[in-house]
């Protein structure tokens, strides 16, 4: 049956109710004075929109590779960089689901197994070429090539063909229903066909030209970017002159900045900065969409064959033992939740998972019965995070008090990178960014055959009946059986083989400065913002 205009997995339902967040965030207040006097917006009057200026943007780091689409690898900064030059075809919405961008609309059928897209007209890149249906095909296919998360997010297209001038049917070899939303990030963003053949791949890893309203004029590796805005852009009159991106590697300098007026916005707080600054009279932005995942991972392939976390009972006496409750509320308080499933949002949530209630004298039973009365040593890698590393101490503490020795090992850069795919024995203490669709996050991450895939996790466990319950979510043809079977799989993974411990759901925190308005900056969803809409006021 052919269905128009419509995702097959709306989450309508989905993020409303989040506890911790808003539709509508209260903007960064200067002091609480300053609230009062001049910037509610419930008592002030409307600042006058006004043209010009620069919006300048504190960042962590640089991104994670280059700037050119297709090397992006769906890391937080990889999209705050993209902001300004790129544009997918589908973009995240405050429902958690996806609406169309770059396409006026699409039409999808699932028993024929297509989509057909109707490309947005009037659409054209910052070189002046024209987003059409050979332009997308062109994409399109070259992400087939050459892309990230092929595996898990495209494996299913068999073909891109151009029906005419704007409108492109992909054909699958097996019905896909995450595709959606796997175009509403980096393999939906658009490059110019024309700019890459005239200049070739290196250069254009350090000067990307997509559909978006500024061009990159600066890169200062490890220092900043900066981007002019179009006179040409398709989305109309764009009213800042530049938007630049100054990294801080010290949080506190970066809040610092924040405060005398350095920069305008501050990304991707850490929990204890935002604190800081909330203390001083500011509002901290919280998505409306949440956007990170926190997990335990264990080595339940047991791939050096005398792991202890090869053991179903050892995997949940560990589970038993961490307070959760108690962990989230020490490491990220009021911007995490606690979740004993994976994937974000009300929408998937199910009874159906039971979880791990804190229960030191279960786990320490449970370790008996595997043959552990006396406990055993075991390592636990994390990333150098402040949040996971806090975390990461408190997991130590909570298992030595039911006898389990941990030894934790804090990675970074290419260390961190190669340990998400294969941490080697005991424990992997995952932070991970997701995507809207639960069935798309977890079909990148535990499905089997995903060798060499970033989130391929290589030491976990893929039973056959998860693997069943995903490929049966990815291809639902209704929501209630793409909700049934991310339920089943949920159930799986942490009840049944307890192949991960799931701890919480958390916010990625956004400070924007009064004066910036129409920007987007942590309204929706993290990776997206609204620059080209962006305006400063004095």
């Amino acid at each position: 049956m052919k269905k128009t205009l419509s995702l097959l997995l709306a989450l309508s339902l989905a993020v409303g109710t989040l506890a911790g967040c808003s539709s509508k965030p209260a903007s960064v207040q200067e002091s609480t004075a300053a609230t009062e006097n001049n910037s509610s917006e419930t008592t002030a009057p409307a600042a006058e929109e006004t043209s010009g200026g620069t919006l300048k943007i504190g960042i962590k780091s640089e991104c994670v590779h280059t700037m050119l689409s297709f090397d992006l690898t769906g890391a937080g900064v990889d999209y705050y960089y993209s902001w300004p030059v790129y544009e997918s075809l589908f973009k995240p919405n405050a429902q958690g689901s996806v609406d169309p961008w770059l396409l006026e609309d699409y039409s999808y059928d699932s028993e024929a197994k297509t989509y057909t897209f109707n490309v947005r007209k009037g659409v054209t890149f910052s070189d002046g070429t024209v987003l059409d249906a050979e332009a997308v095909k062109w994409n399109l296919d070259h992400y087939l090539e050459v892309g990230a998360k092929v595996e898990a997010l495209l494996s299913s297209i068999e073909s891109v063909e151009v029906v005419d001038d704007y409108t492109v049917q992909l054909n699958l070899s097996t019905w896909s229903s995450i595709l959606p939303y796997a175009f509403s990030r980096e393999c939906g963003y658009m490059f110019s066909p024309t700019f890459y053949e005239e200049h070739g791949d290196d250069y254009c890893k350090e000067h990307p030209c997509g559909t978006g309203p500024f061009v990159m004029t600066d890169w200062t590796y490890d220092v900043s970017k900066t981007f002019e805005k179009r006179d040409d852009y398709w989305g109309g009159d764009v009213k800042l002159d530049a938007v630049q991106y100054i990294i801080y590697t010290d949080a506190l300098v970066a809040a610092s900045a924040l405060q005398s007026g350095e920069i305008d916005a501050y990304l991707a707080l850490d929990a204890e900065t935002a604190d800081s600054l909330e203390a001083l009279g500011y509002n901290i932005k919280t998505c409306a969409v949440k956007s990170h995942d926190y997990l335990l991972c264990f080595n339940s392939l047991n791939s050096n064959g005398n792991d202890p976390t090869g053991d179903l009972k050892v995997r949940q006496a560990i589970s038993y033992a961490i307070d959760a409750d108690a962990l989230v509320e020490a490491t990220w308080g009021n911007y995490g939740n606690v979740r004993n499933q994976f994937g974000v949002g009300e929408f998937f949530y199910s009874d159906k998972v039971k979880g791990y209630d804190y229960d030191p004298e279960k786990a320490k039973q449970l370790l008996t019965e595997a043959g552990y009365p006396d406990g055993f040593t075991i390592s636990l890698k994390t990333e150098d995070s402040s949040a996971l590393q806090n975390a990461a101490t408190i997991i130590q503490q909570y298992l030595a008090d039911v006898g389990i020795t941990v030894d934790v090992t804090i990675l970074s850069g290419a260390d961190a990178n190669s340990a998400e795919a294969g941490w080697g024995e005991g424990m992997w203490l995952h932070g991970s960014s997701v995507y809207v669709s639960a069935p798309m996050q977890m079909g990148s991450m535990f499905r089997q055959n995903l060798d060499g895939h970033v989130l391929g996790l290589s030491n976990l466990l893929r039973p056959d009946d998860v693997e069943a319950a995903l490929a049966l979510a990815v291809s639902a043809s209704s929501d209630e059986e793409a909700v049934e079977a991310c339920a089943e799989a949920n159930h799986l993974l942490t009840d049944e083989y307890c192949i991960i411990y799931n701890l919480a759901e958390v916010a990625t925190l956004f400070a924007v400065n009064d004066r910036v308005h129409d920007s987007g900056i942590g309204e929706v969803f993290y990776s997206v913002a609204d620059l080209g809409n962006a305006w400063l006021s004095e």
